[in-house]
């Protein structure tokens, strides 16, 4: 049913964007599907994230939320883009609602577009559902854009709720349209 959830998620506001871009993350034990959709001009994104996780001492991870960037939030950089990030996340016993900040900059004096995409969240207690006492989650990708709207990329991904629920290296590929 979550799956269904998702899924009809990611499509409804696929549907209404500006702007929408997905990537496929594929690890040795996981396999994540990511999807974002400008809501209001680019500034504003919807995003989606599903984690399959093969491990079976480990669920499914879950991740629903919105992102402001650039201008909106009065951070523009030459080159760079921050934004900040309020999401939903859940696995069977644990959720949150953690709240975070990223940056995406292609790299420069490089003839190639070459990007690097960071992304940190974190919830203390108070923000932690479910037997989660607290939640953290770090993500940073390097990756090469061979056209305009498809990129390649190599990454790495920390998921914590109290302990480590997944910490892997990944490689991925994304397109937007």
């Amino acid at each position: 049913m979550k799956k269904m959830v998702v899924a009809l998620m990611i499509t409804g506001v696929s549907l209404f964007a500006q702007n929408t871009n997905v990537n496929l993350q594929i690890s040795n034990s996981t396999i994540g599907v990511y999807a974002e959709s400008g809501l209001t001009q680019n500034n504003i994104k919807a995003r989606g994230f599903y984690l399959y996780n093969d491990n079976l001492n480990k669920n499914n991870f879950y991740l629903a939320g919105i992102k402001a960037e650039g201008n909106l939030i009065g951070m523009n950089v030459e080159n760079m883009k921050f934004s900040l990030i309020a999401d939903f996340v859940h696995t069977k016993n644990n959720s949150a609602v953690p709240l975070g900040f990223g940056v995406f900059s292609y790299i420069p004096n490089i003839s190639l577009p070459v990007f690097v995409r960071m992304e940190a969240e974190y919830a203390p207690k108070i923000l932690s559902f479910d037997d989660a006492n607290r939640f953290s989650r770090v993500d940073i990708n390097i990756g090469y854009k061979p056209i305009v709207n498809a990129e390649i990329f190599a990454g790495y991904r920390n998921i914590s709720f109290n302990q480590n629920y997944n910490s892997v290296f990944y490689a991925g590929l994304g397109y937007g349209f």
